[in-house]
């Protein structure tokens, strides 16, 4: 097994989480027969034919981070852990963002079979000192949330609409009252398709990906009026112009630390009627050059592709991480060369990683199966805005 795996660093000798680091130069060359496919992680397979070789991706399949290159050790540090907070439904859990003001975890349960035929009209809010969990319900109600931002002292959602009788909408919520303001609700009397996640950049304009995800789970019953876009919207005259589309899907949207970089994942991967993941499907992560106006993204570049799954909720630390909800757990890129430095891990099984949310020291997750709090990590994450 050992052969498969490098020595770990002494920094990590009284970690209390398992780490392994894997040895890029011997899974070069494999022995014997083996096979994954797109969506398994490289430890989830079972054909494999080597013992040795299935022995060492048992190992991998227990531990809390996988280290592909030595960075990824002083990013995470030795104090790190993983604990699995809040093990709910096998199901879609989405739009986390941590509201500091009163330190509380914001997620929704997202799409069927949960809520009511897959619509829901709550969310959920879990106190991170204690993780007691509770739905909330703002005024007025808020229904299909899918990406949350916490900006300025206020909750910024975005949401799928509902059914036939509510477009997707830009919206803010009060931290403490729960009251809900519409910002946006229309491209000039257009209706969206269905909002899947949103970006606030340092000065509080809005990047907004626009996808068919809500139409094809059924949780609204209309056409998508166009091919998924990404809408960039001025926060001061709300000003609204599409910036990219694409004949796959939209789904995360993060900005570098600098507001010069957007990073945009394809998922035209998600294929519908019948639901289902196509390998041939679109998995890249994009990477645009952002113009001073914002209102221009150019220089597109395919930034990564994920070793396993694709990329759902996209994130950029403080110092310009990405980190990427990937299935099996959470990626953390290298903003420059694309390279995976590392997975933290959600367990495997049926939990899946689907977004992230920042603390200062800390991270959430959430996904299929709950909620993983990731605390005493070494990087600083949360970012100055």
């Amino acid at each position: 097994m050992d052969v498969y795996l490098n020595p770990l660093p002494p920094l990590l000798d009284n970690s209390i989480a398992k780490w392994a680091y894997i040895s890029l130069a011997a899974l070069a060359n494999l022995p014997g027969q083996f096979n994954r496919t797109a969506f398994e992680a490289p430890w989830a397979t079972s054909e494999i034919s080597d013992e040795g070789f299935s022995t060492a991706l048992s190992y991998l399949n227990t531990t809390d981070f996988v280290a592909y290159d030595s960075r990824f050790f002083d990013i995470i540090g030795p104090n790190a852990t993983v604990e699995h907070v809040q093990k709910l439904a096998y199901q879609v859990h989405e739009a986390p963002c941590y509201i500091k003001d009163t330190n509380q975890l914001f997620f929704v349960e997202w799409g069927p079979p949960g809520g009511d035929d897959g619509i829901h009209s709550w969310q959920y809010l879990l106190d991170v000192e204690t993780n007691t969990l509770r739905n909330i319900t703002t005024n007025p109600p808020t229904y299909n949330v899918h990406g949350c931002v916490y900006y300025n002292h206020s909750i910024h959602v975005v949401t799928d609409g509902y059914s036939d009788l509510q477009t997707g909408e830009l919206a803010k919520i009060d931290p403490h009252s729960h009251e809900k303001t519409t910002l946006l609700n229309n491209y000039l009397v257009q209706p969206f398709a269905g909002f899947n996640d949103l970006e606030i950049d340092q000065v509080g304009n809005f990047w907004l990906t626009d996808s068919k995800s809500g139409w094809g789970r059924q949780i609204v019953e209309f056409a998508p009026p166009t091919n998924p876009s990404v809408y960039f919207v001025e926060r001061s005259t709300f000003r609204t112009k599409v910036v990219y589309t694409t004949t796959g899907n939209t789904n995360g949207i993060a900005i570098s630390p600098d507001g010069n970089t957007l990073f945009i994942p394809e998922t035209g991967v998600s294929k519908y009627f019948p639901k289902r993941t196509d390998p041939y499907g679109m998995r890249q992560l994009w990477a645009f050059d952002v113009s001073k106006s914002r209102s221009v993204l150019s220089n597109q570049r395919f930034l990564s592709n994920p070793i396993s799954y694709f990329y759902d909720g996209v994130r950029v630390s403080r110092h310009g991480l990405i980190f990427c909800g990937a299935g099996d757990g959470v990626d953390v890129l290298d903003p420059d060369t694309g390279y995976t430095l590392g997975t933290i891990r959600v367990g495997g099984g049926e939990n899946g990683a689907v977004s992230v949310a920042f603390g200062e020291h800390e991270l959430w997750i959430v996904g299929k199966g709950g909620v993983w709090h990731v605390k005493g990590i070494q990087e600083r994450l949360a970012r100055e805005w």
